[in-house]
Protein backbone atom coordinates (compact mmCIF):
# COMPACT_ATOMS: atom_id res chain seq x y z
CA UNK A 1 0.00 0.00 0.00
CA UNK A 2 1.30 3.06 -0.85
CA UNK A 3 2.27 5.93 2.10
CA UNK A 4 -0.34 8.32 0.33
CA UNK A 5 -2.79 6.20 0.47
CA UNK A 6 -1.91 4.92 4.56
CA UNK A 7 -1.89 8.80 4.99
CA UNK A 8 -5.36 9.78 3.66
CA UNK A 9 -7.12 6.88 5.16
CA UNK A 10 -5.29 8.56 8.37
CA UNK A 11 -6.75 11.65 7.35
CA UNK A 12 -10.36 10.50 7.61
CA UNK A 13 -10.16 8.38 10.75
CA UNK A 14 -9.07 11.78 12.43
CA UNK A 15 -11.62 13.87 10.98
CA UNK A 16 -14.08 11.20 11.29
CA UNK A 17 -13.52 10.82 15.09
CA UNK A 18 -13.18 14.31 15.57
CA UNK A 19 -16.72 14.61 14.64
CA UNK A 20 -18.06 12.23 16.49
CA UNK A 21 -16.37 14.38 19.55
CA UNK A 22 -17.41 17.82 18.32
CA UNK A 23 -19.80 17.58 16.17
CA UNK A 24 -21.21 20.01 13.73
CA UNK A 25 -18.21 20.19 11.75
CA UNK A 26 -17.91 21.08 8.16
CA UNK A 27 -17.26 18.04 6.20
CA UNK A 28 -16.43 17.68 2.35
CA UNK A 29 -15.50 14.89 0.46
CA UNK A 30 -15.63 15.55 -2.83
CA UNK A 31 -18.39 14.44 -4.72
CA UNK A 32 -19.94 13.06 -1.39
CA UNK A 33 -19.34 12.98 2.43
CA UNK A 34 -20.06 10.23 5.63
CA UNK A 35 -22.89 11.00 7.90
CA UNK A 36 -21.26 11.53 11.29
CA UNK A 37 -23.41 11.73 15.29
CA UNK A 38 -24.35 13.70 16.82
CA UNK A 39 -26.38 15.12 14.03
CA UNK A 40 -29.88 15.56 15.58
CA UNK A 41 -32.00 16.71 16.74
CA UNK A 42 -32.47 19.32 14.17
CA UNK A 43 -30.45 22.55 15.59
CA UNK A 44 -27.32 20.19 15.42
CA UNK A 45 -27.25 18.66 12.16
CA UNK A 46 -24.16 18.10 10.61
CA UNK A 47 -22.76 20.56 8.32
CA UNK A 48 -21.61 20.35 4.71
CA UNK A 49 -22.25 24.30 3.90
CA UNK A 50 -21.94 24.47 0.59
CA UNK A 51 -21.56 20.98 -2.12
CA UNK A 52 -20.54 20.22 -5.45
CA UNK A 53 -23.82 18.86 -7.68
CA UNK A 54 -24.48 15.86 -7.34
CA UNK A 55 -23.31 15.08 -3.94
CA UNK A 56 -24.23 12.25 -1.92
CA UNK A 57 -23.85 10.94 1.69
CA UNK A 58 -23.73 7.87 3.18
CA UNK A 59 -25.19 7.21 6.36
CA UNK A 60 -26.69 5.07 9.06
CA UNK A 61 -29.64 4.94 11.46
CA UNK A 62 -28.77 2.93 14.46
CA UNK A 63 -31.99 3.50 16.59
CA UNK A 64 -32.29 1.55 19.93
CA UNK A 65 -35.43 1.61 22.22
CA UNK A 66 -33.37 4.02 24.71
CA UNK A 67 -31.45 6.00 21.87
CA UNK A 68 -33.58 6.06 18.90
CA UNK A 69 -31.61 7.80 15.50
CA UNK A 70 -32.46 10.43 13.06
CA UNK A 71 -29.71 12.20 10.81
CA UNK A 72 -29.81 15.69 10.29
CA UNK A 73 -27.53 17.62 6.99
CA UNK A 74 -27.60 21.30 6.54
CA UNK A 75 -26.57 22.32 3.01
CA UNK A 76 -25.65 25.74 1.45
CA UNK A 77 -26.82 26.10 -1.96
CA UNK A 78 -27.92 29.24 -4.49
CA UNK A 79 -30.96 30.86 -3.09
CA UNK A 80 -33.83 29.88 -5.50
CA UNK A 81 -31.80 27.13 -7.15
CA UNK A 82 -34.30 23.62 -7.93
CA UNK A 83 -32.57 20.26 -6.69
CA UNK A 84 -33.42 16.83 -6.27
CA UNK A 85 -33.19 14.83 -3.13
CA UNK A 86 -33.25 10.94 -3.30
CA UNK A 87 -32.89 8.97 0.20
CA UNK A 88 -32.41 5.21 -0.96
CA UNK A 89 -32.24 2.04 0.82
CA UNK A 90 -32.90 -1.27 0.70
CA UNK A 91 -35.20 -1.19 -2.11
CA UNK A 92 -32.64 -0.14 -4.74
CA UNK A 93 -29.31 -1.53 -3.37
CA UNK A 94 -28.24 1.64 -1.66
CA UNK A 95 -28.72 0.25 1.88
CA UNK A 96 -30.24 -1.68 4.66
CA UNK A 97 -32.79 0.74 5.53
CA UNK A 98 -36.20 -0.80 4.47
CA UNK A 99 -38.52 2.18 4.19
CA UNK A 100 -36.70 5.53 4.08
CA UNK A 101 -38.35 8.74 5.03
CA UNK A 102 -37.41 12.19 3.83
CA UNK A 103 -37.51 15.77 5.58
CA UNK A 104 -36.90 19.05 4.36
CA UNK A 105 -36.53 21.90 7.03
CA UNK A 106 -35.57 25.60 6.03
CA UNK A 107 -32.61 27.03 8.16
CA UNK A 108 -34.92 27.45 11.42
CA UNK A 109 -35.80 24.07 11.43
CA UNK A 110 -39.17 24.46 10.23
CA UNK A 111 -40.56 21.79 8.33
CA UNK A 112 -41.10 22.14 4.35
CA UNK A 113 -42.08 19.04 2.86
CA UNK A 114 -41.71 15.11 3.40
CA UNK A 115 -42.13 12.31 1.14
CA UNK A 116 -42.30 8.92 1.93
CA UNK A 117 -42.55 6.98 -1.22
CA UNK A 118 -41.64 7.95 -4.69
CA UNK A 119 -42.24 4.56 -7.06
CA UNK A 120 -41.18 2.49 -4.71
CA UNK A 121 -40.21 2.43 -0.97
CA UNK A 122 -37.29 5.16 -1.47
CA UNK A 123 -37.63 8.65 -0.78
CA UNK A 124 -37.76 11.56 -2.97
CA UNK A 125 -38.42 15.45 -3.25
CA UNK A 126 -37.85 18.46 -5.57
CA UNK A 127 -37.38 21.06 -3.64
CA UNK A 128 -36.18 24.80 -4.37
CA UNK A 129 -33.37 26.39 -2.33
CA UNK A 130 -34.59 29.22 0.94
CA UNK A 131 -34.32 32.71 0.24
CA UNK A 132 -30.96 32.70 2.67
CA UNK A 133 -29.51 29.68 0.69
CA UNK A 134 -29.79 27.19 3.38
CA UNK A 135 -31.81 23.93 3.46
CA UNK A 136 -31.62 21.33 6.26
CA UNK A 137 -32.46 17.12 5.30
CA UNK A 138 -33.59 14.56 7.27
CA UNK A 139 -33.27 11.07 6.76
CA UNK A 140 -35.46 8.56 9.08
CA UNK A 141 -37.50 5.65 9.19
CA UNK A 142 -41.41 5.34 7.58
CA UNK A 143 -43.72 6.46 9.76
CA UNK A 144 -41.31 9.11 11.51
CA UNK A 145 -43.42 12.17 10.91
CA UNK A 146 -42.33 13.97 13.76
CA UNK A 147 -38.82 13.05 12.82
CA UNK A 148 -37.82 11.62 16.26
CA UNK A 149 -35.93 8.70 15.31
CA UNK A 150 -36.36 5.05 15.27
CA UNK A 151 -35.39 3.48 12.16
CA UNK A 152 -32.47 1.37 11.72
CA UNK A 153 -30.10 0.78 9.11
CA UNK A 154 -28.37 1.95 6.30
CA UNK A 155 -28.71 4.51 3.39
CA UNK A 156 -27.54 6.92 0.80
CA UNK A 157 -28.83 10.48 -0.06
CA UNK A 158 -28.50 12.11 -3.06
CA UNK A 159 -28.48 15.79 -4.41
CA UNK A 160 -28.33 16.80 -7.73
CA UNK A 161 -29.90 19.51 -9.68
CA UNK A 162 -32.67 19.42 -11.98
CA UNK A 163 -34.58 21.83 -14.48
CA UNK A 164 -37.38 23.07 -13.76
CA UNK A 165 -40.58 23.92 -16.27
CA UNK A 166 -42.27 27.39 -15.15
CA UNK A 167 -45.85 26.49 -15.75
CA UNK A 168 -49.03 24.45 -18.13
CA UNK A 169 -51.85 26.18 -18.69
CA UNK A 170 -54.98 26.17 -20.82
CA UNK A 171 -58.84 26.47 -21.19
CA UNK A 172 -61.27 23.69 -21.09
CA UNK A 173 -64.51 24.87 -23.33
CA UNK A 174 -67.63 23.29 -24.97
CA UNK A 175 -66.41 21.47 -28.46
CA UNK A 176 -69.54 22.78 -29.90
CA UNK A 177 -69.68 25.96 -28.57
CA UNK A 178 -66.62 27.48 -27.71
CA UNK A 179 -68.15 28.24 -24.22
CA UNK A 180 -65.81 27.81 -21.07
CA UNK A 181 -66.48 25.48 -18.49
CA UNK A 182 -66.27 26.69 -15.72
CA UNK A 183 -65.14 24.65 -12.37
CA UNK A 184 -66.64 26.49 -9.56
CA UNK A 185 -70.38 26.21 -10.96
CA UNK A 186 -71.97 23.43 -13.17
CA UNK A 187 -70.22 22.21 -15.11
CA UNK A 188 -67.92 22.00 -12.64
CA UNK A 189 -64.86 21.15 -14.37
CA UNK A 190 -61.94 19.21 -12.95
CA UNK A 191 -58.19 19.34 -14.73
CA UNK A 192 -55.33 16.31 -14.02
CA UNK A 193 -51.85 16.78 -14.57
CA UNK A 194 -49.61 13.88 -15.31
CA UNK A 195 -46.45 12.49 -15.60
CA UNK A 196 -46.07 10.16 -18.69
CA UNK A 197 -42.59 7.93 -18.17
CA UNK A 198 -41.18 4.86 -19.18
CA UNK A 199 -44.55 2.47 -16.92
CA UNK A 200 -46.72 5.03 -18.18
CA UNK A 201 -48.50 8.70 -16.71
CA UNK A 202 -49.10 8.94 -12.89
CA UNK A 203 -50.90 12.26 -11.11
CA UNK A 204 -48.51 15.05 -10.16
CA UNK A 205 -51.17 17.46 -9.48
CA UNK A 206 -55.03 18.32 -9.72
CA UNK A 207 -57.16 21.50 -9.66
CA UNK A 208 -60.99 22.78 -10.64
CA UNK A 209 -60.67 24.97 -13.53
CA UNK A 210 -61.37 28.76 -12.59
CA UNK A 211 -64.85 30.82 -13.72
CA UNK A 212 -63.45 31.02 -17.19
CA UNK A 213 -62.79 27.39 -17.42
CA UNK A 214 -58.99 27.79 -17.41
CA UNK A 215 -56.23 26.18 -15.29
CA UNK A 216 -52.50 26.52 -14.43
CA UNK A 217 -50.20 24.27 -12.77
CA UNK A 218 -46.60 25.51 -11.71
CA UNK A 219 -46.11 23.21 -8.57
CA UNK A 220 -46.95 19.39 -7.60
CA UNK A 221 -48.68 17.82 -5.03
CA UNK A 222 -46.41 18.51 -2.03
CA UNK A 223 -45.82 22.44 -3.67
CA UNK A 224 -42.85 21.55 -4.81
CA UNK A 225 -41.78 22.88 -8.40
CA UNK A 226 -42.38 20.89 -12.01
CA UNK A 227 -39.29 19.25 -13.23
CA UNK A 228 -38.29 18.84 -17.09
CA UNK A 229 -40.21 15.96 -18.77
CA UNK A 230 -43.61 14.74 -20.39
CA UNK A 231 -46.74 15.99 -19.36
CA UNK A 232 -50.42 15.33 -20.55
CA UNK A 233 -53.51 16.67 -19.51
CA UNK A 234 -57.30 15.49 -18.20
CA UNK A 235 -59.84 17.48 -18.27
CA UNK A 236 -63.66 16.32 -17.06
CA UNK A 237 -66.83 18.06 -16.61
CA UNK A 238 -70.60 16.93 -15.73
CA UNK A 239 -72.57 16.05 -18.83
CA UNK A 240 -69.24 15.96 -20.79
CA UNK A 241 -67.26 13.38 -22.35
CA UNK A 242 -63.52 12.98 -20.97
CA UNK A 243 -60.95 15.25 -22.54
CA UNK A 244 -56.94 14.56 -23.19
CA UNK A 245 -54.30 16.28 -24.68
CA UNK A 246 -51.45 14.12 -26.23
CA UNK A 247 -47.97 13.50 -24.07
CA UNK A 248 -46.03 16.86 -24.74
CA UNK A 249 -42.70 17.52 -23.99
CA UNK A 250 -41.76 20.63 -21.60
CA UNK A 251 -38.62 22.33 -21.59
CA UNK A 252 -36.63 24.01 -18.81
CA UNK A 253 -37.89 27.41 -17.86
CA UNK A 254 -40.69 27.31 -20.51
CA UNK A 255 -44.36 28.34 -19.77
CA UNK A 256 -46.49 26.17 -22.28
CA UNK A 257 -50.06 27.12 -22.67
CA UNK A 258 -51.83 24.48 -23.92
CA UNK A 259 -54.51 26.68 -25.71
CA UNK A 260 -58.47 25.42 -25.64
CA UNK A 261 -59.19 21.92 -24.65
CA UNK A 262 -62.50 20.89 -25.94
CA UNK A 263 -64.65 18.42 -24.38
CA UNK A 264 -67.59 16.67 -25.82
CA UNK A 265 -71.32 17.06 -24.62
CA UNK A 266 -73.69 14.04 -24.21
CA UNK A 267 -76.21 14.01 -26.66
CA UNK A 268 -78.47 14.10 -23.75
CA UNK A 269 -78.87 17.21 -21.17
CA UNK A 270 -80.46 17.24 -17.46
CA UNK A 271 -82.11 20.17 -16.07
CA UNK A 272 -83.94 21.50 -13.34
CA UNK A 273 -83.02 19.07 -10.63
CA UNK A 274 -85.29 19.20 -7.76
CA UNK A 275 -83.93 17.73 -4.87
CA UNK A 276 -86.04 15.89 -1.74
CA UNK A 277 -84.83 18.77 0.24
CA UNK A 278 -84.40 17.67 4.05
CA UNK A 279 -86.46 14.98 5.81
CA UNK A 280 -87.09 14.47 9.61
CA UNK A 281 -84.71 12.41 11.47
CA UNK A 282 -87.34 9.24 11.38
CA UNK A 283 -86.58 9.22 7.57
CA UNK A 284 -89.16 9.28 5.13
CA UNK A 285 -89.57 9.49 1.08
CA UNK A 286 -87.39 11.09 -0.82
CA UNK A 287 -89.13 12.27 -4.03
CA UNK A 288 -86.82 14.02 -6.64
CA UNK A 289 -87.06 15.30 -10.27
CA UNK A 290 -84.99 16.26 -13.30
CA UNK A 291 -85.79 17.32 -16.69
CA UNK A 292 -84.18 15.14 -19.87
CA UNK A 293 -83.56 17.27 -23.33
CA UNK A 294 -82.67 15.45 -26.02
CA UNK A 295 -79.59 17.33 -28.07
CA UNK A 296 -79.39 15.35 -31.02
CA UNK A 297 -80.85 16.31 -34.36
CA UNK A 298 -83.17 12.74 -34.81
CA UNK A 299 -85.99 11.67 -32.15
CA UNK A 300 -84.51 9.55 -29.78
CA UNK A 301 -85.78 6.33 -27.98
CA UNK A 302 -84.97 5.43 -24.20
CA UNK A 303 -85.01 5.02 -21.00
CA UNK A 304 -84.01 7.04 -17.57
CA UNK A 305 -83.30 5.79 -14.19
CA UNK A 306 -81.39 6.68 -11.46
CA UNK A 307 -78.71 5.13 -8.76
CA UNK A 308 -78.48 6.43 -5.20
CA UNK A 309 -75.26 5.63 -3.18
CA UNK A 310 -74.85 5.48 0.34
CA UNK A 311 -72.01 4.72 2.57
CA UNK A 312 -71.46 4.84 6.54
CA UNK A 313 -74.98 3.50 6.67
CA UNK A 314 -74.61 1.74 10.23
CA UNK A 315 -75.45 -1.71 7.97
CA UNK A 316 -72.61 -5.04 8.15
CA UNK A 317 -70.61 -3.61 5.13
CA UNK A 318 -71.70 -0.09 6.00
CA UNK A 319 -72.49 1.03 2.38
CA UNK A 320 -74.85 0.18 0.02
CA UNK A 321 -75.85 1.32 -4.16
CA UNK A 322 -78.87 0.82 -5.62
CA UNK A 323 -81.57 1.62 -8.47
CA UNK A 324 -84.84 3.34 -7.45
CA UNK A 325 -87.10 1.83 -9.80
CA UNK A 326 -87.16 0.24 -13.10
CA UNK A 327 -86.25 2.59 -16.46
CA UNK A 328 -88.77 5.17 -17.32
CA UNK A 329 -89.41 5.11 -21.53
CA UNK A 330 -89.35 7.94 -23.31
CA UNK A 331 -89.19 9.23 -27.38
CA UNK A 332 -88.10 12.58 -27.87
CA UNK A 333 -87.99 14.04 -30.97
CA UNK A 334 -84.95 16.49 -31.43
CA UNK A 335 -84.34 19.26 -28.64
CA UNK A 336 -87.82 18.00 -26.85
CA UNK A 337 -87.23 17.58 -23.31
CA UNK A 338 -89.51 15.72 -20.34
CA UNK A 339 -89.21 15.93 -16.50
CA UNK A 340 -88.81 12.31 -14.65
CA UNK A 341 -89.10 11.55 -11.46
CA UNK A 342 -88.15 9.32 -8.60
CA UNK A 343 -88.37 8.01 -4.97
CA UNK A 344 -87.10 5.99 -2.87
CA UNK A 345 -87.13 5.18 1.39
CA UNK A 346 -84.88 6.85 3.44
CA UNK A 347 -85.26 4.06 7.12
CA UNK A 348 -84.99 5.89 10.67
CA UNK A 349 -82.12 3.39 11.26
CA UNK A 350 -79.59 5.01 9.36
CA UNK A 351 -76.85 5.87 11.31
CA UNK A 352 -75.64 9.57 12.13
CA UNK A 353 -73.47 10.90 9.45
CA UNK A 354 -74.15 8.77 6.80
CA UNK A 355 -73.89 10.21 3.01
CA UNK A 356 -76.75 9.16 0.55
CA UNK A 357 -76.35 10.51 -3.00
CA UNK A 358 -77.92 10.44 -6.28
CA UNK A 359 -77.39 10.07 -10.09
CA UNK A 360 -79.69 9.84 -13.27
CA UNK A 361 -78.50 8.21 -16.25
CA UNK A 362 -80.42 7.87 -20.11
CA UNK A 363 -79.67 4.99 -22.12
CA UNK A 364 -80.59 4.62 -25.67
CA UNK A 365 -83.03 1.29 -27.19
CA UNK A 366 -85.86 0.82 -23.96
CA UNK A 367 -85.39 -2.55 -24.16
CA UNK A 368 -81.64 -2.53 -23.27
CA UNK A 369 -80.64 0.62 -21.91
CA UNK A 370 -78.04 -0.31 -19.72
CA UNK A 371 -75.06 -0.92 -22.17
CA UNK A 372 -76.18 2.12 -24.31
CA UNK A 373 -75.83 4.90 -22.10
CA UNK A 374 -76.07 8.42 -23.67
CA UNK A 375 -75.81 10.73 -20.53
CA UNK A 376 -75.55 10.66 -16.55
CA UNK A 377 -75.12 13.50 -14.16
CA UNK A 378 -74.46 13.87 -10.70
CA UNK A 379 -77.88 15.37 -9.04
CA UNK A 380 -77.37 15.99 -5.27
CA UNK A 381 -76.30 14.48 -1.81
CA UNK A 382 -78.00 14.39 1.89
CA UNK A 383 -76.39 13.96 4.90
CA UNK A 384 -77.71 12.57 8.02
CA UNK A 385 -76.79 15.07 11.10
CA UNK A 386 -75.46 14.25 14.69
CA UNK A 387 -78.27 16.09 15.89
CA UNK A 388 -80.83 13.65 13.56
CA UNK A 389 -82.41 14.89 9.93
CA UNK A 390 -81.31 14.52 6.78
CA UNK A 391 -80.31 17.96 5.08
CA UNK A 392 -79.29 18.41 1.30
CA UNK A 393 -75.48 18.84 1.33
CA UNK A 394 -74.21 22.30 -1.08
CA UNK A 395 -73.62 21.96 -4.08
CA UNK A 396 -69.47 22.33 -4.48
CA UNK A 397 -68.81 20.04 -1.51
CA UNK A 398 -71.49 17.28 -3.53
CA UNK A 399 -69.21 17.78 -6.49
CA UNK A 400 -66.20 16.78 -4.86
CA UNK A 401 -68.09 13.59 -3.53
CA UNK A 402 -69.00 12.54 -6.82
CA UNK A 403 -65.73 12.81 -8.38
CA UNK A 404 -64.57 9.62 -5.71
CA UNK A 405 -67.58 8.12 -6.57
CA UNK A 406 -67.00 8.29 -10.28
CA UNK A 407 -63.15 7.40 -9.92
CA UNK A 408 -62.25 10.55 -11.11
CA UNK A 409 -60.40 12.07 -8.25
CA UNK A 410 -56.65 12.46 -8.69
CA UNK A 411 -54.17 9.91 -7.47
CA UNK A 412 -50.61 11.24 -5.81
CA UNK A 413 -47.78 8.56 -5.30
CA UNK A 414 -47.85 7.41 -2.19
CA UNK A 415 -46.15 9.23 0.55
CA UNK A 416 -47.27 12.66 -1.01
Amino acid sequence: MKCTDITLKVLVLVVLILGSVLGNIPMVFGQGGLETEPNHPCPMAQRFEAIPFPFTVDGSLDSTPESPDVDFFKFTGTPGASVRVDLEGQPTGKGSLEDPFLGFFDSACNLIAVNDDFQSLNSRLLLTIPADGVFILAATVCYDGGFLGGGVGTYQMTITPFAAIRSISGRVIDALTGDPLPGNTDPFTFVRLLRCGEFGCSDVNGLPADSEGRFLFNRDFTGQPLEVGTFQVIAFANEYQQGQTDPLEVAEGEDRDLGDVPLQPFPVRFSEIRPCGDLPPEGGTCSYSVRVTNRLGTTLNGAAWSLVFSGGIGSLIDFTNFQTANPTGMTLASEASKVVQFSFDVPSTIRDGALICTQVFFGQNRRAPFFNTLGQKNLFCILKGFTGGFSVVPEKEAQEMFRQLNGRTLTPPKGK
